[in-house]
C-alpha cells in the first residue's frame, strides 16, 4: 500500500478515489489529499461542502478537517467552509463537520459544538465528546462531565478519557465523576475512571491499579497512573513488581478496600 505522503496520483484522481465504494481505498485517498494540502485540494473540498449531495458534503468536510499535514494549510478557509455544515439537514454531515472542526481548531470549535451535547443522535454526542477532550475551558469540562453520564457507553468512554487523561484539571467534581466511572457497566469506561483518578493521585484508584498491573504488567497508562499515585516522576524502568509492592503498602496506609472484579 502506497503511503499517503508518497502517493503520486493527481489531485483529480485522488478525489475520484475518495468516493470509491471500498472504504479503505477511499480513506487512503482522503489521507493523500490531507498531505497534499494544496489550494487545488482546498477549492474542490469547499465546492463539495456546498453540494446538493450529502455524501459529497461529508467528504468535503473529511478533507478540510485535516488539510495540510504535518503543518496545516488554509485553516481559516477550512473553518469557514465547515461551520455552515453544523446546520445541515443530514446528521451524517453534521457529525463529520463536528469532527472536522475540532481537527482544524478544537478550542475555537468548542463553543460551536457544545450545544450538540444534548442531541438525540449517539454519533453526534460521541463526536462532541471526542472534540472537547483537550479543551481546557470551564464550559468544555462541564459538558464532558455531563457526557460521562450519557446513555451510550462509547460517549461515556470518550468523555471520561477526555476528563481523565486529556486534561490535568483536578477538582472535587471531576474526582467524584471519575469515582462513579469505577462502577460503570462498560469496562472501557471503568478503565478510564481508574487512570483518571490515578493521574490525580486519588487513593481510590489504588486497588484498581493493582488489578490492572496484575492483568497486564506492561500497561503503559496503568504504569504512568501508578507512578503519579506514588509521587514518582515516571514509571520508567521500574519493575512492575516494585510498583505493585508500593501500591500494596500505600493501600495499607490509606485503608482502601478491594474493588469488584474488572
Amino acid at each position: 500500500m502506497t503511503s499517503p505522503i508518497n502517493d503520486t496520483r493527481s489531485v483529480a484522481d485522488l478525489w475520484k478515489a475518495a468516493f470509491q465504494a471500498d472504504d479503505d481505498a477511499a480513506w487512503n485517498a482522503v489521507a493523500a489529499l490531507h498531505w497534499r494540502g494544496s489550494k487545488e485540494v482546498l477549492d474542490r473540498a469547499v465546492v463539495l461542502t456546498r453540494s446538493s449531495d450529502p455524501a459529497s458534503r461529508a467528504r468535503g468536510a473529511d478533507v478540510l478537517g485535516q488539510l495540510g499535514l504535518p503543518e496545516r494549510t488554509f485553516p481559516e478557509e477550512s473553518f469557514s467552509a465547515l461551520l455552515p455544515l453544523l446546520k445541515d439537514e443530514m446528521l451524517t454531515v453534521v457529525c463529520d463537520a463536528i469532527y472536522a472542526l475540532q481537527h482544524v481548531n478544537r478550542v475555537r470549535a468548542a463553543s460551536h459544538i457544545i450545544p450538540f451535547a444534548d442531541h438525540g443522535d449517539d454519533n453526534i454526542r460521541h463526536a462532541v465528546a471526542f472534540g472537547l477532550g483537550a479543551v481546557d475551558t470551564w464550559e468544555a469540562k462541564q459538558t464532558l462531565l455531563k457526557l460521562m453520564a450519557d446513555r451510550d457507553p462509547d460517549v461515556r468512554n470518550w468523555a471520561t478519557f477526555g476528563i481523565g487523561q486529556q486534561s490535568d484539571v483536578d477538582t472535587d467534581q471531576i474526582r467524584a465523576a471519575l469515582a462513579v466511572a469505577l462502577w460503570d457497566d462498560d469496562a472501557d469506561v471503568r478503565y478510564e475512571g481508574i487512570i483518571g483518578l490515578g493521574r490525580r493521585r486519588d487513593s481510590r484508584a489504588v486497588p484498581y491499579l493493582k488489578l490492572l498491573l496484575h492483568e497486564d504488567p506492561d500497561d503503559i497508562f496503568a504504569r504512568e497512573a501508578t507512578a503519579k499515585v506514588l509521587g514518582l516522576n515516571e514509571s520508567g524502568q521500574i519493575a512492575t513488581a516494585d510498583l505493585l509492592g508500593a501500591l500494596q503498602r500505600l493501600q495499607q496506609w490509606s485503608g482502601g478496600s478491594l474493588p469488584r472484579s474488572m
